[in-house]
C-alpha cells in the first residue's frame, strides 16, 4: 500500500540483495511522520532519504493522505505497524519476518508468489508495478500530466511509458473524438498543407 500510494520505485523501499541496510539510503521507521499525531493521524509525510529523482540525497518529502473506508488506506496500514511492532527509529521502515531488512529479490519472489495464488499470471508484474499501477490510477481518474508528475516526482513525460491505457479507455476516448465536431455541423477536415514558412 505504501508503494501505491506514495508511486514508490522497488529500489526506495527495499535493500538490494547483498548490500548492507543503510539508514543515510533506505527508508526507516523515523522517515515516517504522522499528523496532527499517530493517534489520530489526518495524513502521513514520508521522506525519502535517497532515489534517483533526488540525485544529491536531500531527501523528498511525499505527502500521503487519509482516505477512510478505501482498501489502499494507507496512513491506516502504517499507523497499525508502528503500534504493534516497537523498533528502533533508525531500523528498516519494512523488514521480513525474522526482522531482516526487506530486500529486493525476497519481495519480488513473495509478490509473485501472491499474485499466482490470486490466479494472476506473475510475468506481467515487475518491482516498479505500483509506480506504473499508481501512474496508471491516476490517469484513469482524469489527473493532467502535471499532477501525475508530481506525484510520481517525474520531472520528464517518461512517466507515459508507464500508463496502462485500458480497452475500455482506448474505446472511451475513440467515442469522444466522433463528438469533436458538433452534429449536424459540417465537417471540414484539417489542411495537410505546410505554411510557407515551414517548406
Amino acid at each position: 500500500m505504501t508503494a501505491f500510494s506514495a508511486f514508490l520505485r522497488c529500489g526506495e523501499f527495499t535493500v538490494q540483495s547483498g548490500r548492507a541496510f543503510d539508514p543515510s539510503i533506505h527508508l526507516t521507521r523515523s522517515c515516517v511522520d504522522f499528523f496532527p499525531s499517530i493517534s489520530a493521524p489526518l495524513y502521513v509525510v514520508l521522506t525519502v532519504p535517497s532515489s534517483k529523482t533526488d540525485p544529491f540525497r536531500k531527501g523528498v518529502a511525499i505527502y500521503i493522505a487519509k482516505a477512510p473506508g478505501v482498501h489502499t488506506f494507507e496512513v491506516s496500514a502504517l499507523k497499525s505497524l508502528f503500534e504493534h511492532s516497537e523498533h528502533d527509529p533508525e531500523s528498516a521502515l519494512f523488514t521480513r519476518v525474522d526482522g531482516a531488512p526487506l530486500a529486493r529479490a525476497h519481495f519480488i519472489s513473495r509478490l509473485k508468489e501472491g499474485l499466482l495464488s490470486a490466479g494472476y499470471d506473475p510475468s506481467k508484474f515487475s518491482g516498479h508495478s505500483f509506480c506504473w499501477g499508481a501512474a496508471s490510477s491516476a490517469m484513469a481518474m482524469g489527473f493532467n500530466d502535471h499532477k501525475i508528475q508530481q506525484l510520481g516526482r517525474w520531472r520528464s513525460d517518461s512517466y507515459k511509458l508507464y500508463i496502462d491505457s485500458s480497452q475500455a479507455r482506448l474505446l472511451s476516448l475513440s467515442l469522444c473524438l466522433h463528438w469533436a465536431i458538433p452534429h449536424g455541423q459540417i465537417y471540414e477536415p484539417p489542411s495537410l498543407h505546410f505554411p510557407s514558412s515551414v517548406a
